[in-house]
């Protein structure tokens, strides 16, 4: 066998040769498709597509955000990020399929008894996009176009009733885990409450409106009463003597007067052994006496009683907040996973989607080229030439023969 050669030219020639078969085998390929395509029995392609929202952030996520901590990382938790993905992924989901499935009877029309089987029918016919604008495309194929119409809109039911599942369920884990929050905020709003009860009640300086202003207030007048008795008193010692009834009743009222006084500038809070966090059981009763705080004890009392004051005031915003994020979450119950809108229902088509004839026909006539050169040049390099050379031989024997004979 001698080895071809292999240059464009000499492959050219060689495939002259067959010119023929690299005629007849490309439109026998081509004619067989056309004929079969054109016979075959025609199928109907629906289209639907959906707008799905731009955002999942709920109105709850953004007063949680507020509020800060476990709760916002446990918000954000509950969001999605990217719903058209979500939704073109439940669309092919088995749950779907199972559904339009039985309400659309699938199973007599194509004659599939096996559920496996019929799932992987359904969705080889099922195509779903998701394009760059967020608009989701649904397309399926079947043999009638009003099928095909049913099945695709069957499909969109199917999934909008999963949906509403799904968000029902996570509005149910939503809510307890706002009922957890909450419960939890009010633990520490009783605490903190309780702690602001107690150390008010030590040290007696209460959240009443108005309790250091009065106190000031009795002062300045207790000042200013002992300050016009003082005057009063010195001009009747001009032209009374001290053994007089009017000055001995000015001296007393102006004694009590400035031991009234006295006892609201006490700074026997200040000098005692008191710890931080309350008072002595018989300060505290001692204080229980007078109407008003000590003056000079009101800075160290109010620092040791606002802050609890803050704690309750933060423990009490935190559970506000909450509570007013849990009512807003019970509105994004329809609007997280179940608000999704059609924007073009599948309806049946016009026109059919296959067999393509003309497509089909050329598709196979390349093909069907490429297959005979293939074999073509397989057959010229292994066999061509071995045939060539026994025809050969054979006329130079059967000449080599004739010319013995002739010189016999």
């Amino acid at each position: 066998m001698s080895t071809p050669a292999v240059g464009f030219s000499q492959i050219s020639k060689r495939l002259m040769q067959y010119r023929l078969w690299l005629l007849a085998v490309p439109l026998a390929f081509g004619l067989t498709a056309g004929i079969y395509s054109k016979f075959q029995w025609p199928v109907f392609t629906a289209y639907a597509r959906l707008l799905p929202p731009q955002t999942n952030a709920s109105s709850a996520t953004a007063l949680l955000s507020q509020v800060g901590g476990g709760a916002a990382v446990g918000a954000a938790a509950l969001t999605l990020k990217n719903p058209s993905d979500l939704y073109a992924s439940m669309l092919v989901s088995r749950t779907v399929q199972d559904d339009a499935i039985t309400q659309l009877q699938l199973q007599e029309h194509y004659a599939i008894e096996d559920m496996d089987l019929l799932r992987v029918e359904v969705l080889k016919r099922t195509k779903v996009e998701v394009g760059k604008d967020g608009i989701i495309t649904l397309s399926y194929t079947d043999k009638t176009a009003k099928k095909a119409a049913d099945v695709a809109n069957g499909l969109i039911n199917a999934m909008y009733r999963l949906a509403t599942q799904l968000s029902r369920q996570d509005n149910a884990r939503r809510m307890a885990f706002y009922d957890g929050l909450i419960k939890e905020a009010r633990h520490t709003q009783e605490a903190a409450d309780k702690t602001l009860l107690d150390l008010e009640m030590k040290i007696g300086l209460t959240r009443l409106k108005g309790q250091e202003e009065s106190g000031t207030s009795a002062m300045s007048e207790l000042r200013g009463l002992i300050a016009t008795r003082e005057v009063e008193l010195s001009k009747s010692s001009a032209t009374a003597t001290a053994r007089h009834p009017e000055i001995i009743r000015m001296q007393l009222e102006l004694g009590a007067l400035r031991r009234q006084l006295n006892r609201l500038e006490s700074v026997s809070f200040m000098n005692a052994d008191i710890p931080r966090n309350g008072l002595k059981k018989s300060d505290k009763n001692s204080d229980d006496e007078n109407h008003f705080l000590p003056f000079t004890e009101y800075a160290q009392r109010r620092a040791m009683v606002e802050p609890a004051r803050r704690e309750v005031e933060n423990a009490q915003a935190v559970v506000a907040q909450l509570v007013k994020a849990r009512e807003f979450s019970r509105g994004d119950e329809t609007r997280d996973l179940s608000v999704l809108q059609v924007l073009d229902a599948a309806v049946p088509p016009t026109r059919k989607s296959g067999p393509r004839v003309l497509i089909n026909s050329v598709t196979w006539t390349v093909i069907g080229f490429l297959v005979s050169v293939m074999l073509t040049l397989s057959w010229d390099i292994l066999f061509a030439d071995v045939a060539r050379r026994k025809r050969w031989n054979s006329l130079k024997a059967k000449y080599k023969h004739i010319v013995i004979k002739d010189k016999a």
